[in-house]
């Protein structure tokens, strides 16, 4: 009888873009794999569903903090986990998660938790997040001190920031750097010829991405007789106080800021087309996939001393870090990027070799997968 892998995460967007290579190497290795998320439309249900993969609507809400709508989606969770009876949780993002640890400890599941940045229930300062922090902190070290699990973190400062608040074994944790990335798809390519810089900015549409510091950058550079134009494409994310509005991005794109790619699909293609790669992000990020797809290709990237992006990053290596919220400094890396062809090129050559060494999709799959056997084998 096949093992049966469940992965339980808030969206299925977000497994279909950072989880589908793991689970189909799940799926190819024997396991019966089975995704619950919340599935807002068939498309993705029937793409997953036609690879193997037997799929169930969460109907989870990720961004309610309603403790009602929680305990709702918790009898639900629990019912279709009655179902399935994984012989593996995989639980990723911290609502499954909580359902996750509270099913596999009253039904001796065995439990991988992923870690996928710290979100903002471990960093923000708002209120509401300070109290679900306290809440939830409390409950992780009682539930990971009483369940067989793998606790899983994409770079290590997640690792100590949470190992060091719960108070959890080391051998309980383990380190896999990001999501992987396909180097045979995301090759090396040849940046385009420089007449002006083309930065690329692709990610959610989100206020502590950093893209407003990036337009300040821009500004600054202006004045001082640089040009350059910002790319930028991503998700529109609503009903979020950190959202952008459309609104304030076909502004930014009128005024001459941006120039507003939308939402796309060929991200491979964009980054190929540009000089730079920027992310002065503030988010509690995990490692972003766009800045292992630009390094793939061979692209310099300038990033804010933050988690999953100071990880990859190595000042003056492949890129460089810059301190949060320093718009001056992040200007004037642009423009040493901009004005010093060889240095860019050759970070760029750089960030392809470690990419290669450290992030490919085989070591991340490889390493995951290990992390299965090691549990089965207990």
């Amino acid at each position: 009888m096949k093992k049966k892998l469940c992965y339980f995460v808030n969206s299925a967007w977000y497994f279909e873009l950072h989880w589908l290579e793991r689970g189909i190497a799940a799926l190819n290795n024997g396991y019966d794999v089975y995704v619950i998320a919340n599935f807002v439309d068939d498309a993705i249900s029937n793409r997953l569903t036609a690879l193997g993969f037997h799929c169930v609507n969460s109907q989870i809400n990720e961004k309610s903090i309603n403790p009602f709508a929680f305990i709702k989606g918790f009898i639900n969770a629990s019912r279709i986990l009655k179902g399935i009876n994984p012989d593996i949780l995989h639980c990723i993002t911290i609502k499954p998660g909580i359902i996750s640890c509270l099913w596999a400890k009253y039904h001796k599941t065995k439990l991988v938790y992923s870690f996928v940045g710290l979100g903002r229930v471990f960093e923000s300062e708002q209120l509401i997040f300070k109290i679900l922090r306290w809440l939830v902190l409390r409950l992780y070290r009682y539930l990971f001190s009483n369940v067989d699990c793998k606790i899983i973190f994409e770079h290590r400062e997640d690792k100590r920031k949470i190992l060091s608040l719960l108070g959890v074994k080391e051998e309980k944790a383990k380190v896999i750097d990001g999501a992987g990335v396909n180097i045979s798809y995301f090759s090396y390519q040849q940046e385009p010829k420089l007449t002006h810089g083309i930065i690329l900015f692709a990610s959610r549409m989100l206020h502590s991405k950093g893209l407003l510091d990036l337009i300040k950058a821009k500004r600054i550079l202006k004045l001082e007789g640089i040009d350059c134009t910002i790319q930028v494409a991503g998700i529109i994310v609503e009903n979020d106080d950190d959202g952008i509005t459309l609104g304030q991005i076909e502004k930014w794109h009128a005024a001459g800021d941006i120039v507003w790619l939308g939402t796309r699909d060929d991200i491979r293609e964009l980054i190929a087309g540009a000089n730079i790669v920027a992310l002065p992000s503030v988010y509690p990020e995990g490692v972003p996939r766009i800045l292992l797809e630009a390094g793939a290709v061979g692209r310099a990237c300038v990033v804010y001393d933050n988690g999953g992006c100071n990880s990859l990053i190595k000042d003056g290596y492949n890129g460089y870090i810059v301190e949060r919220k320093n718009v001056k400094e992040l200007a004037a890396r642009i423009k040493a990027l901009i004005n010093e062809d060889d240095d860019r090129q050759k970070m760029g050559i750089n960030a392809r070799e470690n990419i290669v060494n450290h992030y490919t999709s085989e070591i991340v799959i490889d390493k995951t997968l290990q992390v299965y056997e090691e549990l089965f084998q207990r």
